[in-house]
């Protein structure tokens, strides 16, 4: 008999158990010192080599271009994590503030970002991104890696719409629960076979479904792109698919598919994108 798991729906109870989670996960993470620092140009994160594997300069590019990054700017980034994406915006002369729900990693990003000679455009702050405590059109821009699939997807769609002024664009990327072979493998193979389960309880990639939920509660069009396809790549996690002549083919393949328009839907990660109804000054 296979007993089911009841969600826990508790707001609060979500929000603790997401701060400890990554609170821990900052405390723990062996990070070279010199890694934290962002240059002028750094297009992914040096404390997590293994996104540049993952093609995420590729998504960074896209957020920059969709968001049209300008100096003066004034962008939200959500679930900043280690700073790197609110450091590197700054670097590109945006005004950022980043919030996260975990202290840990408030902490990180403020030493990055003053580490990297950005302080004076960067702010970040311990929040919760599902109610934002900002008045209504404080900034240019929203953004964010990896954060939406953590929350209430109604909640946060409603929030980020307020905090932009009509014609704003938001940019995240994304896992994405388009591939029924990787869901499958998801639900199935993390903590078992010497793979690592790295996601927490309360998340899941976006689904069609979710992606409906997030439209329903924007005020405006949202989309999703796959800048690069990270599909065949994440059999990494097996270890018998980590070896670096397996790797590369495995990149090549991916690299393969994503010049295939009707086969880009088979990525784990992918670019959401929102522009708020209305238009700009």
């Amino acid at each position: 008999m296979v007993t089911m798991k009841t969600p826990v729906l508790d707001a609060a109870t979500k929000q603790e158990r997401e701060a400890a989670f990554w609170d821990e996960i900052v405390q723990e993470a062996q990070i070279n010192p010199a890694d934290l620092l962002v240059r002028a140009g750094d297009r992914h994160d040096r404390t997590m080599p293994w996104l540049e594997y993952l093609d995420h300069t590729e998504f960074f590019d896209a957020i920059v271009a969709h968001l049209n990054i300008k100096p003066g700017m004034r962008v939200l980034d959500m679930g900043c994590g280690r700073g790197f994406l609110s450091t590197a915006l700054a670097q590109r002369g945006a005004i950022v503030t980043g919030i996260d729900i975990s202290q840990g990693s408030v902490a990180i990003s403020s030493q990055r970002a003053a580490l990297s000679g950005v302080a004076d455009r960067c702010t970040f702050q311990v929040m919760d991104c599902e109610t934002l405590e900002f008045p209504d059109a404080s900034f240019d821009a929203v953004t964010g890696s990896c954060v939406l699939h953590h929350l209430d997807l109604h909640r946060a769609a409603t929030e980020i719409g307020r905090v932009l002024p009509p014609g704003g664009r938001a940019a995240f990327v994304e896992s994405m629960g388009l591939n029924p072979i990787l869901m499958t493998a998801r639900a199935i193979l993390p903590g078992r076979f010497g793979i690592e389960k790295a996601s927490t309880d309360d998340e899941y990639p976006l689904t069609a479904k979710r992606l409906k939920t997030l439209q329903g509660g924007f005020p405006g069009k949202v989309d999703h792109q796959f800048p690069q396809v990270v599909f065949l790549r994440m059999g990494g996690y097996l270890p018998f698919l980590r070896g670096k002549i397996v790797s590369r083919a495995l990149r090549s393949l991916d690299r393969g598919i994503t010049t295939i328009p009707v086969l880009r839907r088979l990525g784990y990660f992918g670019l959401v994108t929102m522009v708020k109804s209305g238009h700009g000054h």
